[in-house]
Parts: C-alpha cells; structure tokens; sequence
C-alpha cells in the first residue's frame, strides 16, 4: 500500500514514524505535501521515515504525480474539508484526522463526494479500530444498566506558553478551527457516541482565552436513562481518565479514552478483571492495518465500514449543535 500524506506536524511525523517501525515493507510513504516554512521539516521526515518520498510544495502536484493508494490529511482543521475535496475529485482515497470537517455540511459533503467518485473516506479516530474497544463493547452488557459517563483528558499544550505570549499556532486559533473541543475533547465524544449513539441534548461550557478560544471545557451530553460528561484542557494539566458506571459495575479507563491501552471491568460482587491491549503494537497501527487491509481486498465500496462512517456522522452532527455554546 502507498500514501502520501499533506501536513508535516506532531502527528504527521508520529504516523511515519510508526509507518517505518510497523509496516516496513508493507506501506510506503510516496509524498508529503509541506508549506514553505516546513520544507526543511518534510525533508527530514522522508530522509528519517521515507527515504524514496518526495517533497511537495504544491498539493495539486502531489496528487497527480506521488502514487498513492491514500491521501492522509493530517494538516489543520480548517482545511481538512478542502483537502479531502481536492484529493477525492482526483480519484484517491482518503484518510482524514480529526475532526473530519468543521461542521455538518461539509462533512456531508464529503460522504457525497466519496459516493460520486466511489473512494474510501475514513476518519482517523484510532479508537474505532482498537481490538480492545471492540472488546469493551462486548463486556459493556455486563455493567447494567448504564448511568453515568465520565471521560478527561488534560494535557497542556507545548504551545500554550507561546499562546500567552501572544503568539497564535492553529491548535489555538479560531480562524483554524483550533480549540480544546476539536482537539482533545472530540475523543471524548467520539468515545461516547461510538458506545453509546447520539445524545438527545448536549451542552459545552469552556473557559476561554483573550481571542475567545477554548482551552478547557466540559461536554454535558443527556441520553435517555444516563449523563455523559466529557472535559479536556489544553491550559493545564491533570489525570486523564474515563469511567462508565452501570447498575451492576463500572468500566474503568487507564488514561485518556482515545489511547486505550487497558481497561478494568468492576462487577458488584466479583473481582476486577483488566484487559490490556497487545504489547508492543503504536495505538496507530490497528487503523493503518486496517486501511491496508481494505486495499488488499481490493474494497470498492465508499462506506467500507458503516460504523465508522456513522459514528464521523454523528460526530458532525453533534458538532454543528454546538456551535452555539462555544
């Protein structure tokens, strides 16, 4: 399998990092798109993590002539949408991080667009591939009757002390769509739609910074018979966690929900029991084998995995509700 990939940050160098320690042999970086301030960055990437990758600085180039099976967009959130439209329109599959778009309609549009021209859209939330989520879902029955749900992730920003200096990187700028929400708290919400659906209502409350941004806050999500609180913060730190509280137990999370890496079921009466994921696996690596395996099979069909799908939709879906509150 090959990909290119548009975007040069912590992300992008952490997937190629993986990439080359994981799947030498098995898929192979053929490009990375790069800004012109983060040329020298990209070249150090490819000379690290793919040594037969080119550079681009232009991305319409970069889809016509780096040979990919994916495009990876891994740049910042306000172009996302833009990214996977032009990728798409040229005929490749694409690989999106999160959030997949800014709001509902342009995530619509990008489902209609991956129907047309009959491409893979898939969004990188690592936790929908996790062998261990899945099997999360299945113990889940055991707990009861679900009645609250709390998730955090605190982990302050490398670039919050240049924010407080008054100087704006994307993941705090609100023209780039930046923001603890779409950041950090979106594993969050994502961890509790893919378990749980849509809430009925849902409520963000955040603390803002001098341009309105948020850099910490809380998602309030009502379902029928339970509570969802969802917090994050990108101005300070704290114990990252999340916890599911049923009628007959809990689950209990070891860390930030989107990482995953073991999980403890707590049932009234018995012992805990703790189930960790494989040792040694990057917690990137279940969605990469499974974009891999899709080309593999040679999958044609654009919704090749419906729950995903679902689940970025519902994502947007919650996002555009809460537009209002942020």
């Amino acid at each position: 399998m090959k990909i290119s990939i548009a975007g040069t940050g912590k992300i992008a160098e952490e997937v190629m990092r993986m990439l080359h320690e994981e799947f030498a042999g098995k898929i192979e970086v053929t490009g990375i798109y790069a800004r012109e301030h983060s040329i020298e960055h990209a070249i150090d990437l490819c000379q690290a993590y793919a040594p037969t990758g080119f550079v681009f600085t232009d991305y319409q180039r970069m889809l016509q002539e780096a040979e990919a099976d994916y495009v990876y967009i891994a740049n910042a959130n306000h172009v996302h949408h833009e990214f996977a439209m032009q990728a798409m329109q040229a005929g490749k599959n694409v690989i999106v991080e999160k959030p997949i778009a800014v709001n509902r309609v342009q995530t619509e549009e990008l489902i209609d667009t991956a129907i047309q021209r009959c491409v893979h859209l898939l969004p990188a939330f690592s936790l929908l591939y996790m062998p261990l989520f899945r099997k999360m879902q299945e113990e889940l029955p055991k707990i009861g009757k679900v009645r609250m749900v709390h998730c955090n992730f605190a982990q302050r920003s490398s670039r919050y002390d240049r924010y407080l200096k008054g100087e704006l990187t994307p993941v705090f700028d609100p023209e780039m769509a930046g923001g603890t929400l779409a950041d950090l708290n979106i594993y969050n919400l994502c961890f509790a739609i893919a378990l749980f659906g849509p809430p009925r209502t849902i409520r963000y409350d955040c603390n803002r910074g001098y341009n309105g941004i948020d850099l910490s806050g809380t998602l309030l999500c009502h379902y029928p018979t339970s509570l969802a609180v969802l917090s994050a913060s990108k101005d300070s730190d704290g114990i990252s966690y999340g916890c599911i509280q049923g009628e007959d137990g809990y689950i209990e999370v070891h860390g930030p929900v989107s990482i995953l890496d073991s999980f403890t079921l707590h049932l009234n009466g018995q012992p805990p029991v703790t189930f960790k994921s494989e040792t040694g696996r990057h917690r990137l690596s279940y969605e990469f084998q499974e974009f891999l395996s899709l080309v593999e099979n040679r999958q044609e069909c654009h919704i090749v995995i419906p729950y995903v799908t679902r689940v970025m939709q519902e994502i947007a879906i919650a996002q555009e509700r809460m537009i209002q509150d942020i």
